[in-house]
């Protein structure tokens, strides 16, 4: 075993570590423990071409080589795992714009759960959260297309278009009998690692960490440089809807937490071999922290959380993380002629926390049919569950979207200050948009539901206005998971 020792903040260059991608080239066919022998490999493959002869020669329909090659390497990555796919000349266009930071989309980031396509998160302020796209939101139609069959990689080629173009997303959600329509305008999606930092209560400060990127762990440490400046003793971190990123940056935001050789993550897999990462700096900041985690925390969000839990640096409140424990090898395979330009992203390596547990979701049917319980994603010491729907009303509006489509009115009539409030005089003029939209109700019904619909509507109307740190600001005192956070540290204190 091979122990890596990344710099402080630096990411290597020759090694680059995405939230579910290690960018380096691939070795040989022929692996350390590969027992295939030269002439079991060499039928394979003459086996492969003698099909792909017969068809492109004899069937029904005239084929494209091009074509036939494609679904072929397709079906044979897919058999593998949902992460490990071929890219198109243009999906690797598409990927490599999304590693620089910034491209025209709806906002959300997409995985496979059970073999559908999935949103792990909307990216907080994007049109896609703002319209009430939700984490574990299956996607099954783009636009008219469904989206059986469909690849990550493809899904995000047709969802991603110029800004001002309008893509509707047919969701269904669980818990509910009817599929959602969203139609959500592409807009320049830009956003920095850590969206919002302040105090939230007197000697406790709040850093929201929205995704990991090169500056992430320079972020961080300069928000929690300044929240200490004014007094915090005690810190959260905010991890919950964080798909993940890079890599590397999230052992160095480790570093800020965890004394200098402690170990962070360890990755394994038959070609890589096996590597240990380990922090270099030393504690940066050593008062209290709790850490927030729900169902959209993956990938590096779950490398981080779950080396500061097995090193007992801090407390995880929330809910069970997404479970994405492995690493894919992105090989750029270069321009061929008359085809374009391919690149594949295989999956290399599974990893594991310090105290060697993977907490990958594909190995949950192995540890299911051996008796053991679920261990995949990160369970959190104090367990906070997020609000739910409650009555039928709120899921009513939620699902139909009348937040968002009373929000777009209302900011256009309304100057929304950064003290705005959905006081009683929002919630009435909401209830005249309830009767024009025939919405049926008792005020028994909206009473019980005023609390959500409050949240909701600031939600919808503030975050349109609002700078995203304001937003928290504001809301922090009315999200259950950041009052227990505070209960904790205040009890800990």
């Amino acid at each position: 075993m091979k122990d890596l020792v990344p710099g402080w903040i630096a990411v290597t260059t020759g090694m680059l570590l995405l939230t579910t991608a290690l960018v380096l080239g691939l070795p040989p066919v022929a692996q350390a423990g590969d027992e295939e022998t030269p002439a079991a490999r060499a039928s394979s493959l003459e086996l492969f071409f003698d099909v792909y002869g017969i068809t492109r020669s004899s069937y029904v329909d005239t084929l494209e080589s091009r074509e036939l090659v494609e679904e072929a390497l397709q079906g044979m990555l897919q058999s593998l795992d949902p992460n490990s796919v071929l890219l198109t000349p243009e999906e690797f266009e598409n990927l490599q714009i999304q590693l620089e930071g910034s491209f025209e989309g709806v906002g959300i980031t997409l995985g496979q759960r059970d073999n559908w396509l999935t949103v792990i998160s909307p990216i907080e302020g994007t049109p896609a959260y703002r319209a009430g796209m939700k984490a574990g939101d299956r996607i099954v139609k783009i636009d008219s297309m469904s989206t059986e069959g469909i690849t990550t990689t493809e899904a995000v080629s047709f969802i991603r278009g110029p800004g001002g173009t309008v893509v509707n997303l047919t969701v269904e959600r669980p818990g509910m009998d009817e599929p959602i329509v969203f139609p959500i305008e592409r807009d320049v999606i830009d956003f920095p690692s850590v969206s919002a930092s302040f105090m939230v209560e007197p000697g406790i400060g709040y850093v929201r960490l929205s995704r990991f990127s090169e500056e992430s762990a320079t972020e961080v440490y300069d928000a929690i440089t300044e929240l200490r400046d004014e007094g915090a003793e005690s810190m959260i971190l905010d991890l919950r809807g964080n798909p993940g990123g890079l890599m590397l940056p999230s052992i160095d935001v480790a570093d800020i937490f965890l004394p200098a050789g402690a170990v962070v993550v360890t990755t394994r897999g038959q070609a890589v071999g096996e590597y240990t990462y380990r922090t270099r700096r030393g504690v940066l900041y050593s008062g209290n922290t709790v850490l927030l985690v729900d169902g959209g925390s993956a990938s590096s969000s779950e490398i981080l959380s779950g080396a500061l839990q097995d090193q007992h640096a801090a407390t995880l409140i929330g809910t069970r993380t997404f479970g994405k424990g492995s690493v894919q090898s992105l090989s750029d395979l270069g321009e061929y002629p008359g085809l374009g330009h391919y690149g594949v992203k295989l999956t290399t390596a599974r990893y594991y926390t310090p105290n060697g547990n993977s907490i990958d979701r594909t190995l949950r049917d192995d540890f299911m049919e051996s008796g053991a319980e679920e261990t995949w994603g990160i369970i959190p010491d104090i367990t906070v569950e997020p609000d739910s729907f409650g009555v039928a009303l709120v899921a009513e509006l939620e699902l139909d979207g009348h937040f968002f489509s009373f929000a777009v009115d209302y900011t256009l009539e309304n100057d929304v200050s950064l003290d705005f409030w959905p006081d009683e005089t929002v919630l009435q003029s909401f209830r005249e948009y309830m009767d024009a939209e025939d919405i049926e109700y008792t005020d028994e019904e909206f009473a019980e539901s005023k609390a959500y619909i409050e949240r909701a509507l600031l939600r919808e109307i503030a975050l349109r206005e609002w700078p995203l740190n304001h937003f928290y600001e504001v809301t922090a005192p009315h999200d259950d998971v950041i009052v227990r956070a505070v209960e904790f540290l205040a009890e800990d204190q």
